[in-house]
Parts: structure tokens; sequence; C-alpha cells
């Protein structure tokens, strides 16, 4: 029997299943979780969306949405969400710009796996520039400073995904793959009723280079990097990763081409210093 904890409107939330889903913004994760939520047990769960680290889901959620036969459903208010998922819903309860720790207190008495979502630094890189870029507020030190920091937790990912208390899903993999999608249903226990791709979630503004198009089928994720090129900033994460001989070591052992890519980078910058 699943315990119920109450929020501060004493609303009881107990779960029958949990996924707790880990990814850095900008890595899909609101695309892998609605596909997540397409293929739910029994059609319907709740998501918990951007929760805190260390504290009650239903306290600290940004946002919580309902999924019927694999759709988002309204209802008036949150009492009515819950009181529409029923007893013991599937659950699955997102961090962003997090990761989970090696040991970790269940978020309530049911099941729980943990996923962590997580894609090619050349193109999460250059995704999330471009997003930040779009912020009137932000100049050129407030945009490195972010991006140093999203990429210090890049690199504890990049450690994660290689443990084996998470399950790791590759979202450049599940975009341009059936297969890893069917595959990857396999192994969090979920059927696979809809291996498509889905629309594009109003979470976070859709695409940072395409806003939000009606098909994620549509989204070239694969050029981004080639769309950020000339780009000096960019440049200069690159390089500034390139020179981080722990980053490109986990980076080698995950996305070997990127790492590869990197050193070439690394190696034409320096011989044009030396050359100067």
């Amino acid at each position: 029997m699943a315990q119920a904890l109450r929020t501060p409107t004493e609303i009881a939330f107990a779960p029958g299943q949990v996924l707790r889903v880990y990814g850095m913004r900008r890595s899909g994760n609101h695309a892998l979780i609605d596909w997540i939520m397409r293929n739910a047990k029994g059609g319907a769960g709740v998501f918990l969306n951007n929760c805190r680290p260390g504290r009650d889901p239903m306290k600290s959620k940004s946002a919580l949405s309902l999924f019927e036969n694999g759709k988002e459903v309204e209802a008036k208010n949150l009492r009515a969400k819950l009181q529409k998922a029923g007893n013991a819903p599937f659950a699955v309860v997102s961090y962003e710009d997090a990761m989970p720790a090696k040991e970790r207190k269940p978020l309530y008495d049911a099941p729980e796996q943990c996923i962590v979502i997580y894609r090619s630094f050349l193109h999460w890189s250059a995704s999330l520039l471009r997003k930040i870029q779009g912020n009137a507020g932000y100049g050129p030190l407030e945009r490195m400073r972010v991006m140093m920091q999203a990429m210090r937790t890049y690199n504890q990912m990049l450690g994660r995904v290689r443990d084996t208390d998470v399950v790791p899903l590759c979202y450049d993999d599940w975009v341009s793959d059936e297969t890893y999608r069917r595959t990857a249903l396999d192994r969090i226990g979920l059927p696979g009723r809809n291996l498509g791709l889905g629309q594009v979630q109003r979470y976070g503004g859709g695409s940072s280079f395409q806003g939000r198009k009606a098909e994620v089928a549509d989204l070239a994720t694969t050029e981004r990097s080639m769309q950020m090129a000339a780009d000096l900033e960019y440049q200069l994460v690159l390089w500034t990763a390139a020179r981080d001989l722990d980053f490109m070591l986990r980076l080698a052992d995950v996305f070997p081409k990127d790492a590869e890519r990197l050193s070439k980078l690394l190696e034409t910058a320096t011989a044009q210093v030396t050359l100067s």
C-alpha cells in the first residue's frame, strides 16, 4: 500500500510507480517525458515538472500535468487533476540541471526507477547557448557564467550515465532510431504502444532554434553545432571544454566523436597561437 503524502492543501498523492527523470536543459527532457507518458501503464499518469532535489516534489514542482490515453488533459485545479488520476497512478518526477545522488531515499512507498536523459555535448551546448543568447538581460559575461556552471553539471552527467543505478537515455539516439525507442521502453518496463516522436512540448519555450514546431521530427536536432559553428561565444565554449582533461576523458568515453572534434579544435587553435 502506497503511503500518501500530503501537500500544504492536504491533497493526498500516493503513486503506484515512480520514474525520477534527471537531465540538463536543452537535452530533450520534455520530448522524452512526453513519450514516456504516452507509453504509461494503463495509458494514464501524472507528471511533476522541474522539482527541487531533496524536497517534496508536490511542494517544489513548477507544474503538474495529468495524462490520459497518452494526451495531457485539462482540469480546473490541482485537486481535480489528482482526483482524475485515481488511486496509485503512474508518476514521472523530473529534475533539471541536476544529477541524482548515489544514495537516494525513495520519494514514495512505491517502486521507483532513476533515468538520466543526455545529449551530445556539441549539440547540447549549441542549443543552450542559443537559448541564453535570446535573453535580452544577459550580456556576454553572464552568458559565459551560465554556460560554465551548466558544463560542470554536464561533466557530472557524463560520469553518471555509466553507473548501474540509473537508466541512461540518449536524446540523439532516441530521436533518430525507432529500435532504440522500443528497447528503451523495455528497459524501463513500459509497454511499447507508441514509438512516435510526438509534438514539441510547451515547456521551456520549445526549440532554441525553431520555436514550437508541431512535430519533433521536424526539428533539425543534428545540425545545432553546425548552425552555431561561426558564433564566437560558441567557439569559446568549445575551446574551454577542450582544455579540460577530466572533461575530455569522460566525453571520449560517452561521445567519442565530440571529443575528437574538440581535440582537433584545440590543436588548430594552439597552432595558430604558436604561428602568431
